[in-house]
């Protein structure tokens, strides 16, 4: 089953009449007459319109694959445009029935750029004449917020089951045309987690990070992917001669549930530190620590401890942080790098 169009019809003519209202005129109108104007084509082709999934966790983005004349399509809202080459997203050319979805559906925003009359004059006001046909692509295009959409090449390793490891590479795609922000190192170990394949990183939080407006936000997003390891790590001797079908995670939720225990987190990082220290991770992180005097003596473990410490908690004893943007991104770096190496160990038992 696709997507009613009467269902669409009334929902995006509902939207503009009640921007239009906001102006308090007393202009008439009657939506009874107000019509998209669906062509054969256009018919045919919502009714191949299949949900795969819509994001509901992040607030300030709209975005969903969905499938579309049987191919896999991300469809966002309200966003620059990224342009791809293909070998991973195609960029496609906007359509009617892709249009109305995302709007219906990820509910899409009237442009207030236009004035309410105008919105009037030009949608609800129908001329009462053989020669109106329904309002076509580009008078809803005006009036609505930006809708893009991008085909997912089927031979790539992007994930379609998972909307925000797809969208992650569309943000990705932007950030590698903007200045001032993340370091080539950064992006180009983002683009490598983005394409690795892994559906055990939780790309939730990947995307929280990318889009976060403070670098300690950016920064606890990707702890929090570590985080989830926690109990992955301390469990795995004790799960390796269980024997059971569940997985360490399961097994992990299982005890956290029943008995209430969960590993300390302080202990936790320093058994990550062992290890990531021997494959070169932590080089990057101990120079930032070593250029402040006042924590030079300070293991790296308990200062990485107390960064995350003073992003996560604001109490008295938690100073604010002022990295610089290259201290930021070499935080993060370190963050991704452990984050890559974590769910590749332990990727078979998740």
């Amino acid at each position: 089953m696709g997507i009613s169009r009467d269902k669409v019809n009334k929902a995006i003519f509902k939207k503009l009449a009640s921007y239009a209202d906001t102006a308090n005129s007393s202009y008439p109108y009657d939506l009874r007459k107000c019509y998209i104007d669906f062509q054969v084509k256009d018919k045919e082709a919502l009714d191949t319109i299949r949900n795969v999934r819509i994001q509901e966790f992040i607030p300030n983005a709209k975005f969903a694959v969905i499938s579309y004349k049987r191919k896999d399509i991300l469809v966002v809202l309200g966003e620059q445009e990224s342009v791809h080459d293909g070998s991973v997203l195609l960029n496609l050319e906007m359509d009617l029935p892709i249009f109305v979805y995302a709007i219906y559906a990820l509910d899409g925003m009237v442009n207030h750029t236009m004035l309410p009359l105008e919105i009037y004059n030009e949608l609800l006001c129908q001329p009462e004449d053989e020669y109106y046909h329904g309002h076509c692509l580009e008078d809803l295009q005006a009036a609505f917020e930006h809708v893009s959409a991008y085909e997912i090449n089927s031979e790539s390793s992007l994930m379609k089951d998972d909307v925000y490891n797809v969208y992650a590479y569309h943000l990705f795609v932007l950030e590698q045309g903007r200045i001032g922000r993340w370091e080539e190192k950064t992006l180009k170990l983002l683009e490598r987690i983005i394409l690795s394949g892994n559906g055990k990183i939780p790309y939730h939080n990947i995307v929280m990070s990318m889009l976060a407006n403070q670098w300690n936000h950016s920064f606890l997003e990707t702890y929090r992917c570590i985080e989830r390891m926690f109990h992955v790590i301390r469990l795995e001797p004790f799960y390796d001669v269980l024997g059971t079908q569940l997985t360490l995670l399961e097994v992990s939720e299982k005890i956290e549930e029943k008995i209430s225990w969960r590993p300390d987190e302080q202990t936790a990082i320093q058994d990550i530190f062992k290890i990531v220290k021997k494959l070169g991770f932590a080089e990057e992180i101990e120079q930032v620590k070593c250029s402040y005097k006042e924590v030079q003596g300070m293991r790296l473990e308990k200062w990485y401890y107390q960064v995350r410490n003073s992003i996560a908690h604001y109490r008295a004893i938690h100073k604010p942080l002022s990295f610089t943007r290259e201290e930021w991104n070499c935080l993060l770096r370190f963050n991704l790098c452990t984050i890559e190496y974590l769910y590749d160990k332990y990727r078979e038992k998740l």
